[in-house]
């Protein structure tokens, strides 16, 4: 049994078995909001052209889906995009400046287009898998970069976590870039530490490209923030320029092909949306007081979307691990990007939960070892307590996490 349990082929079975449940799990039970953001399929089909290829999903795959199921109202822009890529759905469109997911939707569904015309039932579906299927490298790239840096339990126990976490339960059945961004962040740390363990500038050119070509999907501006802090922190200051430059390179490269292939203007939707807003564009304009209420008000709105992105029992179990981080550098692999993702939400005043769960790496393993340092104390106690209180702490954070949680918050 011991050999079985330490079996890379079975833990990898397992890890997907727990992820298709987790699939299935969230289609019965989603997590979906109910104000004018979230939309019954009901509502959604009329903003769509229903075409033949649909018949079958209307009349055997519709009357399935539960009441509870809502999509977003971002779903529709990735759907258009993913079934039409060409120049004229692309012209003014919000996602022109990351098109990545829609076009990884879209390659997916290329091979049945020699069959069957590509219709937004059709989409929906390959996005689906697309999802589960990123979600599924994601965990296991997870699980073999923690079984590295730590154990072979605490990368499977925080890989579980992963998989049932709230992000996860929430997004897997978005057409949305959201688990995109996840195997982004994961494949991105897999890279940063095979670049660690051997540095060459092959890999750093690799490395730099790569999330260049991840910040298509989203624009998560943490992830090279970091990069850039620990380039600094590290006194690498070349290889911190060199990875600037060249991982600007995709987006360029994407600016270009729009702007002189396809002819139409370059677009940046966050800019547009959130300028406005990003108060440190304005830093000289507004009254210090403003400016002072801002800052004041930083911290306390980054741990509180800190708490709300992990439901808090993790978040405490981490803080109680942390002192079990025994890596070369633990501090600042644990500290930056914690104070990447809150320079981010500072400079957007915008502390979504979905953005600061991105912090998943740090917080689940430290998790798992601040869980098995409090299962030691007890352990002191009565040795049947360690297996007990593990069990209980594990299956609670995943029952919370698993839970509609936007009947009791707005999970942004």
């Amino acid at each position: 049994m011991k050999n079985l349990i330490q079996n890379n082929r079975f833990l990898t079975l397992v890890l997907i078995s727990l992820l298709f449940f987790q699939l299935i799990y969230s289609f019965l039970f989603p997590a979906a909001g109910f104000n004018d953001n979230w939309l019954p399929v009901a509502d959604y089909l009329p903003k769509f052209r229903v075409e033949s290829s649909d018949s079958f999903l209307l009349e055997k795959v519709y009357p399935l889906i539960p009441r509870g199921y809502r999509l977003n109202s971002d779903v529709g822009h990735y759907l258009e995009l993913a079934k039409d890529f060409t120049p004229e759905y692309f012209k003014n469109h919000v996602l022109l400046s990351r098109p990545l997911y829609s076009f990884l939707v879209f390659s997916v569904s290329l091979p049945g287009r020699f069959f069957v015309a590509p219709s937004y039932g059709i989409i929906f579906g390959l996005a689906i898998l697309v999802n589960f299927i990123l979600m599924t490298f994601a965990v296991l790239l997870f699980f073999g970069l923690l079984k590295k840096i730590f154990s072979l339990k605490t990368a499977f126990l925080s890989s579980v976590l992963l998989i049932f976490s709230p992000f996860s339960h929430a997004s897997i059945l978005q057409p949305r870039a959201e688990i995109l961004t996840v195997f982004s962040v994961v494949a991105s740390a897999y890279l940063l530490y095979n670049y660690a363990k051997k540095p060459s500038t092959f890999k750093l050119a690799v490395f730099s490209l790569v999330i260049g070509v991840f910040m298509l999907a989203k624009m998560f501006f943490a992830l090279p923030l970091f990069i850039i802090l620990l380039a600094v922190y590290l006194r690498r200051y070349k290889e911190g320029f060199a990875f600037f430059v060249i991982h600007l390179i995709p987006f360029f490269l994407w600016y270009l092909f729009v702007t002189q292939v396809w002819r139409i203007p370059f677009y940046i939707h966050e800019i547009q949306y959130y300028g406005e807003e990003m108060w440190i564009f304005k830093i000289f304009q507004l009254p210090w007081q403003q400016t002072y209420k801002l800052l004041l008000e930083s911290l306390p709105n980054f741990i509180k979307g800190l708490i709300y992105s992990f439901l808090l029992i993790p978040v405490i179990f981490s803080v109680i691990g942390l002192r079990r981080l025994r890596v070369s550098l633990g501090n600042i692999l644990y500290l930056g990007p914690i104070f990447s993702v809150f320079l981010l939400s500072l400079f957007t005043n915008t502390y979504y939960p979905r953005i600061i769960f991105l912090l998943f790496p740090i917080i689940y393993p430290t998790c798992v070892l601040g869980i098995d340092r409090a299962a030691n104390f007890f352990k002191n106690y009565q040795s049947w307590l360690y297996p007990i209180f593990y069990v209980a702490a594990v299956g609670f954070i995943i029952v919370i996490s698993n839970i509609n949680i936007y009947q009791i918050f707005y999970y942004l």
